[in-house]
């Protein structure tokens, strides 16, 4: 062995349409408004993007309380709750909506089944931007699952109403697996309408 290392690139990489969407955002943003512009969360998950960002201008904030009143500010890919888009609005703030279409349309999802009174079990990472948004939309109704042994244990009011939703970032397997062991305790577990795993998550 000569201690030579083999590097494989993965293939596909990179970052999603979804993402590109909203880097591209902040970027018009700034050649329309000028610096600075603000950033709720990091836009992407990505040090390199973010630091290339912040060199033209972009100030990434927490939450929007950290903005100056009537500035821009860009609500990152992984989507905020109607709380956050308030909040914005109470202080004036000229908000940019960069949500991935994808987490748009579970957060639709989400408003819909609240609204026949389903319980939504919302398979994904507590605490996760993506998920504080789409939880958001139905606090009441919502409850997150964060994997395949919480399935075991998470109780329901009504086993016959409910619905699973999930974070569009999981993997595919873990998710179904979730999934799987939930319907063996709630037969009736209804399935969204179409996938909310992003392409891109299940291409890799």
């Amino acid at each position: 062995m000569d201690g030579t290392k083999k590097v494989l690139l993965a293939s596909p990489r990179g970052y999603c349409a979804g993402v590109d969407r909203a880097v591209i955002a902040v970027e018009k943003a700034l050649e329309r408004f000028g610096a600075p512009v603000y950033v709720r969360k990091q836009i992407v998950h990505n040090i390199h993007v973010v630091t290339e960002l912040e060199a033209q201008g972009a100030i990434f904030v927490e939450e929007v309380d950290e903005v100056p009143e009537g500035a821009h500010v860009v609500f990152s890919a992984h989507g905020v709750s109607p709380a956050v888009v308030n909040a914005a609005s109470d202080r004036g703030l000229q908000a940019i909506d960069a949500t991935c279409p994808l987490v748009t349309k579970v957060h639709r999802e989400a408003v819909r089944f609240a609204k026949s009174d389903y319980e939504i079990l919302l398979i994904g990472h507590d605490g996760h931007e993506e998920v504080e948004g789409t939880a958001g939309e139905a606090p009441d109704h919502v409850t997150v699952v964060n994997s395949p042994a919480d399935a075991d244990t998470v109780v329901v009011k009504d086993p016959s109403k409910v619905v699973w939703l999930s974070q569009t970032t999981l993997s595919v397997d873990e998710t179904m697996e979730t999934v799987r062991r939930l319907r063996l305790r709630f037969p009736h577990l209804q399935d969204p309408p179409s996938d909310d795993i992003c392409y891109a998550t299940q291409n890799r």
